[in-house]
Formats: structure tokens, sequence, C-alpha cells
């Protein structure tokens, strides 16, 4: 989605610009409707969710399956419009040109706070019986902070490359996280008026994400959440995806509040109540107008020149032998809605993203670690539209 030429010709020329994010500034691109203020309103309440594997010495698997519902503050505060990225393009006579390319960045800040939690880890095998307990370890963080991402996002206005399917790479992601960990993703931006949109295109634009870890059993005929056999029938290494069962048969519905209607949080399925929120919640409020998608990958070949594999996330050292974090990619689904009683636009963010940990070694024979997903979605409300230094620190939920 590229940005009008004379508007890039202008920031090229007015030179690089840092001010507060101001409300649908058209310098921000498909990042326009961000600057502000994003949370769980009070019809959102604890509709965040996430499930993460974690590395468990108790369990003979060695991992305990977590699952946390929370609330979230998402700022983007900083607008830096005319960055210059400086370019040299070679023609075919032998010669060069200059051919600069203008990006605008938008910093965010994200913070999420634990509302309650459900873990599960295997104690015994014995198949589908397999006896399996919980921890009290994340009990201490409910009402604190589990999560905090200071990052930006990017509209790289111009000169863009295509990637393997043709669509244009347009905007970036860049996060760190305290745990020891930082990553750039890239991808592309869409906005669309939603009247023009066909039926089939209206369904929710975040596809699904399945959260069962990926290294399990060879054998095509098992079931994703069955224990892996041998060829004798013999379960070995172990009751490997019980607490996936578990979670599976007793979906996670959250405490703090029970979301009505709402059948619970799986690893199968993780992306349902964004699904729920859009036919009963978001659809409800009034007229869509319009919906922007961007859209986030880290492991895309960016550059176009074979770097090496998933270059764009990095690990402290402790980080990178214990659960190595190797890949990473988001969806942000942005909704104007004009609210039928009151006429006023509002506006809607829903994200899945999906972040890959590599830890334990296979069971099922194959070189490699296995790779266990670490889903996170949410439904927030922009309750600022103007950027506030002071919003970052009223979200904060610790001193």
């Amino acid at each position: 989605m590229s940005l009008d030429k004379k508007l890039i010709g202008e920031m090229a020329a007015a030179g690089r610009k840092i001010y507060l994010a101001e409300e649908h500034d058209p310098k921000l691109g498909p990042l326009r409707w961000l600057p502000g203020t994003w949370k769980n309103t009070p019809e959102l309440e604890g509709h965040g969710f996430n499930i993460i594997s974690l590395p468990f010495s108790t369990s003979p698997n060695g991992y305990r399956l977590l699952m946390n519902q929370y609330d979230e503050v998402l700022n983007f505060i900083v607008a830096d419009v005319g960055v210059p990225n400086r370019g040299v393009k070679q023609l075919p006579d032998g010669t060069s040109v200059q051919t600069d390319q203008t990006a605008v960045a938008l910093s965010y800040s994200q913070i999420i706070t634990q509302r309650s939690h459900e873990d599960s880890y295997l104690v015994s095998v014995n198949g589908p019986d397999s006896t399996l307990s919980k921890t009290d370890i994340s009990d201490k963080f409910d009402g604190q902070g589990i999560h905090h991402e200071p990052g930006l996002w990017i509209c790289m206005t111009d000169q863009n490359i295509p990637d393997e399917s043709g669509v244009e790479l347009s905007v970036a992601r860049m996060g760190s996280i305290p745990h020891g960990n930082s990553f750039i993703a890239v991808g592309s931006a869409s906005t669309s008026n939603w009247e023009q949109i066909d039926e089939k295109q209206k369904r929710l634009p975040i596809p699904r994400i399945n959260g069962v870890v990926v290294g399990g059993g060879s054998n095509p005929a098992e079931r994703a959440l069955d224990p892996i056999r041998n060829s004798a029938g013999e379960i070995v290494n172990g009751d490997y995806f019980a607490p996936y069962r578990y979670f599976h048969q007793n979906p996670f519905k959250g405490k703090n509040p029970q979301i009505n209607g709402f059948s619970g949080f799986e690893p199968v399925d993780p992306t349902l109540l964004l699904r729920q929120n859009f036919d009963n919640f978001l659809k409800k409020i009034g007229t869509i107008k319009q919906v922007t998608t961007l859209k986030v990958d880290s492991t895309i070949d960016h550059s176009g020149i074979n770097r090496a594999i998933n270059p764009s996330i990095g690990n402290t050292p402790f980080i990178a032998r214990q659960a190595d974090t190797t890949a990473m990619n988001c969806t942000f689904a942005i909704y104007e809605i004009e609210d039928s009683k009151t006429g006023i636009l509002r506006y809607f963010l829903q994200y899945a993203q999906n972040v890959i940990l590599d830890f334990i070694n296979r069971p099922d024979g194959h070189p490699g670690r296995a790779r266990w997903p670490h889903v996170s979605i949410n439904t927030l409300e922009r309750v600022e539209a103007a950027a506030r230094t002071e919003s970052l620190m009223e979200s904060l939920p610790s001193r």
C-alpha cells in the first residue's frame, strides 16, 4: 500500500520530523488510525488470552502448558516521518543514480496485565488417562504485569520489493522484550471500504491458528493430540500432548471475568474468541465503514537476497539455549465503526500473534527441537485518539 507520490515528495523535501503522533495523520499511511491509546474497555475486560509452553523440569515431558487471561494497554506515541533511507540503483549502462526511500515510523508501548491463569503438566503416563497436575507458579502475577514491549511500526512509503507471491512488503514491526528477545517482521498493509468488499472477504481477516506443538508423531493417521506410539502400538516418549489434550477437552474460560457465551480458549482453535467478538459485538455496534489490515512475518526473505534463515529475531544466550525464539507473525485488523446509537465513529483493533519457541528435542526421532506456538489474541478499543506521554505512565500496572 503506497502513499501518494506528492505526499512522499513533500516529506522528503521537508526533512525528518519527530513529534507526538496525531490522529489520522495522512503521513502515517496505513498506520494513521493507530495513534493514541487502545485498551480493554469494560465491554472487553479480560478478552485477551495467551497460550505458552514453558520448560519445566518436574514433568517427564519437560514442559508445562500455561494459559493466561489478560487486559492490555497499547499506546502509540511518537511519529517519525520523512525518515531517509539512502540507496543507489545501478543502471544497465553501468552508471548509477541515487534512489532513496522515505519511511515513517510510529512508536508503541504494549503493557499486559494478567487477570487469571491456569496451567497443566504431565505427572505420569497412561495415554488418554495420563495423570496431570497444576502449579501455583503464576499465582503471584494476577493483577500484575506479565508483558512489556516497546517497539515501532514502520511504513516504507516507496522503493519496496514484493514477496514471493508478488505482494508489496510495505510495513514492518520491530519490538524488544525484556526476557531477552528482539525482532523485526515485515509484511503488507491494506485498507478497504467495507461496503465494497465482497461477502466472502467480509469474514474475519485474521486467519485461524493451530496452537499445538509442531514436532510430534510422524504417523499421518495419528490425530494431533493423540499419544505418540511406535509400530507395536506402544506409547513412546511419554504422553507428549497430554497438557494440550487437557485444554482441548477443558478449554480455559478465564475467571475474572468469565465471558458470556464463550466456550473457552483452547490450543486447536485459539482465535475462536476473535470471531465471536466480531460477530456478536463489533458488527452489532453499527455500520463498519472501513477496515485496515496489517500482516507481518519474521520468516519472510525480506531482502530478496537469500539471507540466512530466521535472521530477524535475536535472543540473549540464556533464552537461546533454553527456549529459543525463532519466528513471529501477527495480523492486526483495525475497524472504523459508526455507532448506530450515537453516530460517533469508534475504532477497534483485533489481533492474533504467533511466536514460535524451540526447545526439547523432537520425540519422533527427527532432528532438531520441537516448535512450540505461543499464541496471543485480543480485542481492544481506541479510547484516546491523541498521543499523550501521560498515558504511558497511567498504563503501568505497578510502581
